[in-house]
């Protein structure tokens, strides 16, 4: 229930951001006038702050800075846990030590709540992917970035689409969804990391990528090299996980979902009918 209201909340704030800005927040980048300088800037968690009530938090963040390192109470801010963030049905104390990019004694508060950018070609390692995305994956160094190219609503780097972009409709496109931070060394970066929480609806929900668990396909685990496959939508509830739509709407789907009715639900245009989910 906790885990449905977190999404709930997260769901209102896009839209209340939405109303403020037109668009929904980007994954990471500098694009906009109050994040100045050079480098990622933050997620688009950061950028919601205030639209949760955390304003004070968003308040102590040097958006000149390129790691957000701003510190609360003499740890760094990338260290505190925002309950709102976290599912409490997952394995962890809102916190993991060591992700991708970062030392491996160094603790992160996490997000069990990633953007999505639909259906790309994200993945090298033989999972269901981008029935519909155009192109290679959308990346922070790809100097022909293009809204374009972003089936989902929020991807990599500052590419945010607005709720006029997604033509399909509101209530039936994805917005956010669940990961796991065992799961997925991106994840592991945290809440306020940019590379970070943008996960694509190539890869089946619940695809076994989890570390200590047997299963995992060939090739595809939790670590950067695969990071398409570990980016799918996880959960640890039974059967499936809950995505907030671009309408505010939680549901839970099952990871049973046909491939591609799940990347239509992932792709804000591709014009496509659905089949009940």
């Amino acid at each position: 229930m906790q885990c449905t209201n977190n999404l709930k909340q997260l769901g209102l704030a896009l839209h209340n951001y939405h109303d403020i800005n037109k668009r929904l927040p980007i994954g990471h980048g500098n694009s906009y006038a109050v994040w100045q300088g050079t480098g990622n800037h933050g997620s688009w968690l950061s950028r919601l702050l205030p639209f949760i009530e955390q304003n004070n938090v968003y308040d102590r963040l040097d958006k000149t800075d390129v790691d957000l390192s701003t510190t609360a109470g003499g740890a760094p801010l990338y260290q505190l846990v925002i309950t709102e963030f976290i599912c409490p049905s997952d394995d962890h104390d809102g916190t993991w030590t060591g992700g991708q990019s970062y030392p491996s004694t160094q603790k992160r508060a996490v997000s069990n709540y990633s953007a999505s950018m639909g259906s790309q070609n994200n993945s090298p390692c033989g999972t269901h992917n981008n029935f519909f995305g155009n192109g290679p994956e959308v990346r922070n160094d790809d100097p022909t970035l293009s809204l374009a190219r972003l089936s989902g609503v929020i991807g990599h780097n500052a590419l945010a689409a607005a709720f006029k972009d997604v033509t399909d409709g509101l209530s039936n496109t994805i917005a956010l969804g669940e990961v796991r931070p065992r799961c997925s060394n991106h994840v592991r970066r945290g809440w306020l990391a940019a590379n970070s929480l943008y996960t694509g609806t190539g890869v089946a929900i619940n695809f076994n990528t989890c570390e200590g668990t047997p299963g995992a396909g060939t090739g595809c685990n939790q670590h950067a090299g695969q990071w398409g496959a570990s980016q799918g939508f996880k959960s640890i509830h039974p059967g499936g996980c809950n995505f907030v739509f671009c309408d505010g709407s939680v549901h839970f789907v099952a990871e049973t979902i046909d491939m591609v009715n799940y990347q239509r639900l992932g792709d804000r245009r591709d014009g496509q009918p659905l089949t009940e989910f």
